[in-house]
């Protein structure tokens, strides 16, 4: 599809099999599988993008149609990151991690803590859709603007791939240059209950986990899979972590959310609200990232009128959860999702989305 056309770009690069192959997603209540998966409450997540420490990029499943989701280029310098935008503050949660409430940040006008963003997107693509935070799966950013007040807070990520990703000195280490660089946050494992994508058992993540222990950032969680699987990998990993909270800090919860079957991506936005509500109940009373949210499959019908619907209903939704902090919308799956033309300028669903407000 014209909106794969980075992993397109990607693969013949000669970047990891991995970053060109499909990988499971799963099924909501709503009736139905999708070719790969198991079925789920509230609605199944497909495996999405990443990079490796070194800059080589890698991209995740595809969607039950077999339309493979994309993630950026890499580069092994990353250009500049974003410095701006919010920064960790405030006091500890009940397990002893830290809250991220966010500093003053201001774009286009606007101020308060950075709340609407997008998963990747080039800086042309951030600029015009106006967010106020981003990621690309990679400890780098690979599409910097000049400044973050243009394209966003950029945070990176430790994916979780083999190698120093998947090693205590290669994390700290990472980390530790996120701090050099003015980061204030980090992402955790990518999907590490899915096979396509970091794949680490919860055990070891936790055996992992206190490398990411560092006092000047705010620590997110690996962001599971919206499934039977990602439900179990979290009740393992939380229990752990709430267990020993000094050392295994997880200051907010990441979290990925796909509607796949007809009717998940509703008007009311009440399947991901019923996720949203299940992530909540995890033990902490932590804020929530939605870090990747799409409507996949059969869940909109191809059409992109469903889909604002969907996001209409979801942005009001999300103002009666306030622990909900930020939330990015993963935008190439199909026409139906896509943000940006391929110059950049905005799709009708796009102009949609830049107009909901950046900072809350």
């Amino acid at each position: 599809m014209r909106a794969f056309r980075r992993v397109a770009f990607l693969c013949m690069l000669g970047f990891s099999v991995s970053a060109c192959s499909g990988s499971g997603g799963n099924s909501n209540s709503v009736g139905g599988s999708n070719g790969t998966g198991g079925s789920n409450s509230v609605g199944g997540s497909n495996g999405t993008g990443g990079s490796n420490g070194t800059g080589g990029s890698s991209t995740g499943g595809s969607n039950g149609t077999g339309g493979s989701n994309g993630s950026g280029g890499s580069n092994s310098t990353g250009g500049s990151n974003g410095t701006g935008g919010s920064n960790g503050t405030g006091g500890n949660n009940t397990t002893g991690g830290s809250r991220a409430t966010g500093g003053t940040s201001s774009a286009g006008g606007t101020t308060g803590k950075p709340y609407r963003g997008v998963a990747n997107s080039p800086c042309t693509e951030r600029t015009n859709l106006k967010v106020s935070w981003y990621y690309n799966w990679m400890q780098s950013a690979d599409a910097p603007c000049s400044s973050p007040s243009v394209g966003g807070e950029f945070v990176p990520m430790i994916w979780g791939h083999t190698g120093a990703e998947q090693t205590a000195s290669g994390i700290t280490s990472a980390i530790a240059a996120f701090v050099t660089r003015g980061n204030k946050y980090v992402l955790g494992f990518n999907e590490p209950d899915n096979t396509g994508q970091s794949n680490i058992p919860a055990a070891t993540a936790l055996s992992l986990w206190p490398s990411f222990n560092n006092s000047s950032v705010i620590v997110g969680s690996p962001a599971t899979q919206a499934n039977t699987s990602g439900t179990a990998w979290q009740s393992t990993f939380w229990a752990g972590v709430n267990a020993a909270p000094t050392t295994l800090r997880a200051d907010f919860i990441a979290m990925h959310w796909y509607g796949w079957n007809a009717g998940s991506c509703d008007a009311t936005a009440a399947t991901l609200e019923a996720y949203i509500k299940q992530v909540e109940a995890i033990a902490g009373n932590r804020p929530i990232w939605l870090t990747e949210w799409g409507c996949l499959n059969n869940s909109d019908n191809g059409s992109a009128t469903v889909t604002q619907a969907h996001i209409a209903g979801a942005v009001t939704m999300f103002a009666k959860h306030p622990r909900l902090e930020r939330y990015a919308w993963y935008p190439w799956a199909d026409s139906a999702h896509a943000l940006n033309n391929s110059d950049g300028s905005l799709t009708t669903l796009g102009q949609y989305y830049a107009a909901l407000p950046a900072y809350k």
